[in-house]
């Protein structure tokens, strides 16, 4: 898995560094909801971009992760909890079949003084 994603990486940084080799010397304005920068290079425009898009996405994957340790955390401690129960249910058991009249000593007979 983790070689199909180096090798993804690989071909979109390529792909990339093609794009901005053919286009190094185009300006560009770049209009952001009711911003509007001044003529840049397109390749600065291109890499801010992905460089944006990658904190972007560093924030919510930290955000994620977060959640599922605390989820993972939920759920040990639930195990624990049912561990404890189960083995107190297991004892409970035991502890029932030890004193129950079936397992009793039979009464001793009397002695008949004949």
């Amino acid at each position: 898995m983790w070689i199909a994603r180096i090798i993804a990486v690989t071909v979109i940084v390529l792909v990339l560094v093609g794009f901005l080799g053919l286009n190094m010397d185009e300006l560009v304005d770049v209009n952001f909801l009711f911003w509007e920068s001044p003529r840049v290079a397109l390749a600065f425009a291109l890499f801010f971009a992905f460089a944006l898009g990658m904190l972007v996405h560093l924030l919510v994957s930290i955000g994620f992760h977060i959640s599922l340790r605390s989820e993972i955390g939920k759920q040990k401690r639930q195990i624990k909890k049912l561990q404890v129960e189960l083995e107190k249910l297991r004892n409970l058991s035991i502890e029932d079949d030890l004193i129950s009249p079936e397992h009793a000593l039979p009464p001793a007979p009397e002695k008949s003084g004949d």
